[in-house]
């Protein structure tokens, strides 16, 4: 066994460790597996989506890339964009949303982890901070305010018809940008300070 934190493990991984990636393995597999069993519908898929998930993080370290640190936040959110690749290939996975209308027993408590909270939040944040400044005001004033389209086409002073077509725009826009954030493709807009206050909501 090799001694040492994540980042000393990554960093020995990325020289061509394969005990310390067997270190973070024995370290984190267990709450890959629970995170895996509320994004799949079977015990054999949640395993087959944790090897999955090591299996690309490894052959990423051995290329340079991956995190310098938080690997368990790595980790869980490779399972989950795994798991929404299967769901959207061949629709056989099932959601943890989608779980908890089939299993809601008085003692149950879903699982979250704090590492994968935080850095949702911040995924969420720099995908609000790409957006146009409109379509920034547009969101917050619906989701956060919870304004309705009446009271934003008169804010705005345009027609309902428009505000609703305008609110559409800005939610696919968000979409994309979340998207594109969670896949790690560069910034297309500059980035505006306003994108860390819906980390604060979220």
């Amino acid at each position: 066994m090799i001694a040492g934190d994540d980042r000393t493990l990554l960093d020995a991984v990325r020289t061509g460790s394969t005990e310390a990636f067997g270190e973070l393995y024995s370290r984190h597999r267990m709450a890959a597996h629970t995170m895996a069993k509320q994004v799949v519908g079977t015990h054999s898929d949640a395993e087959d989506l944790v090897a999955e998930a090591f299996v690309k993080i490894l052959d990423v370290l051995r290329r340079g890339g991956g995190p310098d640190s938080a690997f368990r936040a790595y980790l869980l959110t490779t399972v989950r964009n795994l798991a929404m690749t299967l769901n959207n290939r061949d629709r056989r996975v099932l959601l943890a949303a989608e779980l908890d209308g089939f299993y809601r027993p008085d003692n149950y408590v879903p699982f979250i982890d704090p590492a994968v909270l935080k850095q949702e939040r911040e995924l969420v944040a720099k995908a609000f901070a790409r957006l146009p400044r409109r379509w920034r005001h547009v969101l917050w004033c619906m989701e956060v305010e919870e304004e309705t389209t009446a009271e934003m086409s008169h804010r705005l002073g345009i027609s309902r018809n428009s505000a609703a077509a305008l609110v559409y725009r800005a939610r696919k826009g968000f979409r994309e940008a979340y998207s594109q954030v969670c896949a790690g493709e560069p910034t297309r807009r500059r980035l505006a300070a306003p994108g860390q206050l819906l980390a604060e909501v979220a």
